[in-house]
């Protein structure tokens, strides 16, 4: 088996990898290209929601992480190290975030305020999220999203295709699968992408992205409000 898995181009290999991690995702959040008025019926997130999140990023990370071991892909290549140094800049990069995301709130505010306030009606929940599913939660997809998005795919398509190339994917692929949010969430989630993109190619180290992203989901679940 590994020698077959091994003889896959890197083509094949990289599309197993985006769909296996993102294609559903990525068919659900393009529907709503062809029909907006989906994102209307969008529905509250729940514990059980969260649960099922975690659930099927565990598993789909084993399987995919099994392929490309298979493929002798390695923590290494990809930049993982866990750091207490690289924490505290992952909490920077957090806050960095939180600035630009202000910022872009109050120009989409003074230009298009019906686009904020659509935004806001995917955010919120139906009951009280649970402090412990929304920790773990906010674990396991951080690293989830961030080794493939981040790390799998501007690694691979970089060796290949250029950094640009591999930066525009990362990015690309990011908002698409964030469409459920909205043309407010894509107009937030691309400049989230850049930045990460370039501290990932500036340093080839990942861990401070991925606790950018697990601050930016835990503080965000917790901050929401039913509706």
């Amino acid at each position: 088996m590994k020698e077959f898995l091994r003889a896959l181009s890197g083509r094949a290999e990289f599309l197993i990898v985006v769909l296996g991690a993102f294609g559903l995702f990525l068919l659900s959040n393009l529907v709503l290209l062809f029909d907006p008025s989906a994102l209307s019926s969008v529905p509250p997130i729940t514990n059980d929601e969260l649960r099922g999140t975690i659930y099927y990023e565990l598993v789909t990370l084993a399987l995919l992480g099994g392929f490309l071991n298979a493929r002798k892909w390695t923590l290494e290549r990809l930049g993982f190290a866990i750091d207490l140094r690289d924490t505290v800049i992952g909490v920077g990069l957090a806050a960095v975030v939180y600035a630009m995301s202000t910022v872009i709130q109050l120009m989409a505010a003074g230009v298009a305020p019906g686009m904020v306030e659509a935004a806001a009606k995917w955010l919120r929940v139906s009951e009280p999220l649970g402090f412990g599913t929304v920790a773990i939660t906010s674990i396991v997809n951080s690293i989830f999203e961030e080794v493939f998005v981040c790390a799998y795919v501007i690694t691979a398509l970089k060796e290949r295709r250029g950094v640009a190339m591999a930066v525009n994917v990362s990015v690309g692929l990011r908002v698409t699968y964030h469409l459920y949010q909205g043309a407010f969430g894509a107009l937030t989630i691309a400049p989230v992408g850049l930045l990460f993109a370039y501290w990932y190619i500036r340093s080839g180290r990942l861990w401070p992205v991925i606790v950018a992203h697990g601050v930016i989901d835990f503080i965000g679940l917790m901050s929401l409000e039913g509706g």
